[in-house]
C-alpha cells in the first residue's frame, strides 16, 4: 500500500519523518554547505545532563551497541555516542518550532534545514543528520519507534556519527502535542 507523508499523517496520531534518513555530509560528500568559524556554540561545560538526556542518550547507545537489521540494510554494533550541547539546542530550537508553529517537517518554519540549523549554532560537522517524531509521549517510544523505521534506524546505527543531542517540546493546543528531533553529528 502506497501511502504520501500527508496521507500518513491524517490517518496516524504518531508521526514518523519518512525522510528521517536525512544525513548531509561537509565537502567531502555529496550536500556541502559552506564553513561556519567556531564561535558561539555552547560551552558542553554550560549544558547539565539531566536524567532525561541520559535515559535519551542511553537507549539510544544501547540500540548501537547491538548488531541490527535497518530495512535492508545490516549494521553491525557501533560505538556510543556522547552528548553534545550544541547538537541538543538545534534539537531543541526545532522541536519548539514545530510544536509552536504546529507542523511536522525536517525544514523549520524559516524554510532552514539541518545543515544550517547546526551550522548556525557554531558546530562544525563533518556529517549531520536528524530524526523527528511527533505525537508519542515517553522517550521509549520514540526510540522504539524510530528503530522500527529503516531511515531512523539507519542514521542511530550510522557509524559515522559519534554525537548526538534530543530534545522533545510540547503545545497541547498543537496537532500532535509533542515533537521530538534528534541531531546526530560528526565533527570536523
Amino acid at each position: 500500500m502506497k501511502s504520501s507523508v500527508a496521507d500518513f499523517i491524517l490517518r496516524r496520531p504518531t508521526v514518523w519523518a519518512l525522510v528521517g534518513l536525512l544525513m548531509l555530509m561537509a565537502p567531502s560528500g555529496s550536500w556541502a554547505t559552506e564553513e561556519v568559524p567556531r564561535g558561539d556554540s555552547t560551552n558542553q561545560n554550560d549544558c547539565e545532563l539531566t536524567e532525561r538526556k541520559r535515559k535519551m542518550l542511553s537507549l539510544i547507545n544501547e540500540a548501537r551497541s547491538q548488531a541490527r537489521q535497518c530495512g535492508d540494510q545490516r549494521y553491525t554494533a557501533t560505538q556510543a555516542l556522547t552528548w553534545n550541547c550544541t547538537l541538543e539546542a538545534a534539537a531543541e530550537a526545532h522541536s519548539k518550532d514545530m510544536a509552536e508553529n504546529d507542523y511536522f517537517s525536517h525544514t523549520g518554519s524559516d524554510g532552514v534545514g539541518i545543515q544550517q540549523r547546526v551550522s548556525n549554532r557554531g558546530y562544525v560537522w563533518r556529517t549531520v543528520g536528524e530524526n523527528i517524531a511527533a505525537g508519542q509521549m515517553s522517550i521509549e517510544a520514540v526510540v522504539d519507534g524510530w528503530l522500527e523505521s529503516p531511515g531512523h534506524c539507519s542514521n542511530i546505527m550510522n557509524d559515522t556519527f559519534t554525537e548526538m543531542g534530543m530534545a522533545k517540546a510540547d503545545d497541547p493546543d498543537s496537532v500532535y502535542s509533542s515533537y521530538w528531533t534528534q541531531v546526530l553529528a560528526r565533527p570536523r
